[in-house]
């Protein structure tokens, strides 16, 4: 793999002033800090390998705004297209950036790919895009290239893109999922420096896709638009030795972004592996993925622990084996509380994932999540309010619509809405949602530097657990007298007034929480700089 030291690659940009392929991404819409865009970074890798010259700019990670990023690309405009990774939360921006980029007079191809394009071809072509890139885009770009600068392949016949022909819109083929991802050189770290710079994780995966079938997974209608096995692996190898590359560049914090981490044929046999090659080699690293919780195992843990792993997100969702079901989860109620003990017993931070609320919840499913949520307090989450949601594309927007439940997305970020159809669990969802609007940065800051994660020591981390878990038991405390009022047959009138007078009661105690927290940050040597979240309606 031809690998350019940041050095080398700035004097290859002064010896062509303008590169062949600009690579670009607005930052979303987010309560999260911002990390790196690994997607970007593969695409620029297969790209050089291929001989582009390829600049990569991340509004994101740079604290861009539409106007900033678009003149930085008008800067060094590129000569053979410009290309965008679209996130759902940044489609508005991305739009925008193009719009701007347009009018400031760059006159090549404007690309664009990622979830928020793969789910909404048309909106972009109709928007001025003149290319989508719908699932994977690792192999079609070096076909867009190819075709824009020699002409060949033809247009039609490059697999998984979308674009306008005489008035009318076309979609390609699909292009079939990559099977032997070992082949894909590693990814190109010209960001790596800027979210170091901010303590953040630097990220790297092992795998991509989940073998899970959960109806609200927008990873798994991404993945099934394309034929091919949902759940594909690189080698032990293959991933231990960027590991040890970045290792070796004194990166010692990851986050292993792979959707789920564990899926067969890995089993315990492989982590002790895959810890092996691991110490075999020395590397000194602190490591945070994704499981899920039927995956999780003593003998997993263990292993997994002594490879690196600090801590887990574990999408545990629910505590009824009901709601569960009706989520598509393949855990159970069970193998939740199970997976959360042995993360325990083994010292694991978890960043448990909730879903209190569907179309279907009930009064006996919030209780049981209620009494779970006490015993399981030591986990990561904000607050107690959390609903599942109805992303373009997914099967539960489709159930959904079928049932005549579905309230269109008008933001444009392909996120649906439905109400909760009983009424007694609809005051709960009402009472909860206040509650949790009117504390919502205060959460969002409190996790974010164990949920991002942040590049943090194990007593820098101790800072902040101990803030999750009072901010959670204060929710579940306004949880149990919520839940108290409906079961006394208090109206909903009136649990909403009790909501708006709990909240100005407890103004002051949130007042000083948050200042504990901006102090935890300060000591840290931490920013917190994320928008609003923009999710709670």
């Amino acid at each position: 793999m031809v690998c350019f030291t940041n050095c080398a690659r700035l004097l290859l940009m002064s010896e062509r002033c303008e590169p062949d392929i600009t690579l670009a991404t607005p930052p979303p819409i987010t309560q999260r800090t911002a990390e790196e865009n690994l997607g970007l970074g593969y695409l620029a890798s297969v790209l050089r390998k291929n001989g582009q010259n390829v600049q990569i700019i991340d509004g994101w990670l740079n604290g861009l705004s539409s106007h900033e990023l678009a003149s930085e690309i008008l800067k060094t405009p590129p000569e053979t297209f410009l290309g965008f990774s679209c996130y759902r939360s940044n489609m508005e921006r991305t739009m925008e950036v193009a719009s701007l980029v347009r009018q400031g007079g760059l006159d090549v191809p404007l690309v664009v790919g990622g979830y928020g394009p793969t789910f909404d071809p048309e909106v972009f072509l109709r928007a001025g895009f003149d290319i989508v890139v719908r699932g994977e885009a690792e192999e079609t770009v070096l076909e867009l290239n190819s075709y824009l600068t020699k002409g060949i392949p033809d247009l039609p016949e490059i697999k998984g893109i979308s674009y306008m022909h005489s008035g009318d819109i076309k979609h390609n083929l699909s292009r079939p999922l990559k099977l032997d991802i070992d082949e894909i050189p590693f990814p190109s770290r010209d960001t790596m420096d800027l979210a170091i710079k901010r303590r953040s994780a630097v990220h790297i995966a092992s795998a991509r896709g989940c073998d899970g079938h959960c109806l609200f997974c927008s990873i798994l209608a991404f993945q099934k638009l394309s034929k091919g096995p949902q759940w594909r692996q690189r080698s032990i190898t293959n991933f231990v030795d960027e590991l040890e590359t970045l290792n070796k560049s004194g990166v010692r914090y990851f986050k292993v972004i792979d959707d789920s981490f564990i899926e067969l044929p890995r089993d315990e046999a492989w982590c002790k592996s895959l810890a092996d090659k691991v110490q075999e080699k020395g590397l000194d690293v602190r490591l945070r993925g994704s499981i899920r919780a039927d995956r999780v195992t003593d003998g997993v843990i263990k292993e997994l622990k002594r490879a690196g792993f600090f801590a887990f997100s574990c999408g545990i969702e629910n505590a009824s084996d009901f709601a569960l079901k009706r989520m598509g989860k393949s855990a159970s109620a069970e193998q939740n509380g199970k997976a959360l003990d042995i993360f325990k017993k083994h010292g694991i931070y978890v960043q448990a994932g909730y879903i209190l609320f569907d179309h279907g919840t009930t009064m006996t499913e919030l209780e049981v999540n209620y009494r779970f949520m006490r015993e399981y307090a030591w986990t990561i989450s904000k607050g107690t309010f959390t609903e599942m949601y109805a992303a373009d594309g997914t099967s539960f927007t489709r159930l959904l619509s079928n049932k005549g439940f579905l309230k269109e997305d008008k933001k444009g970020r392909g996120n649906n809405t439905y109400e909760v159809q009983d009424p007694e669990a609809r005051k709960v969802y009402n009472a909860l949602k206040l509650w949790h609007k009117s504390h919502l940065r205060t959460y969002d800051m409190t996790i974010d530097a164990i949920s991002a994660p942040k590049a943090l020591e194990p007593e820098e981390l101790e800072l902040f657990h101990p803030l999750c878990v009072e901010l959670k038991e204060k929710d579940l405390d306004f949880m149990r007298d919520v839940l108290d009022l409906v079961e006394e047959g208090i109206s909903e009138e009136q649990i909403l007034e009790f909501a708006n007078v709990q909240i100005l009661k407890v103004k002051n105690w949130y007042i000083k929480f948050e200042g504990r927290v901006l102090a935890a940050y300060e000591q840290a040597g931490l920013v917190y700089d994320a928008d609003e979240n923009p999710f709670i309606n």
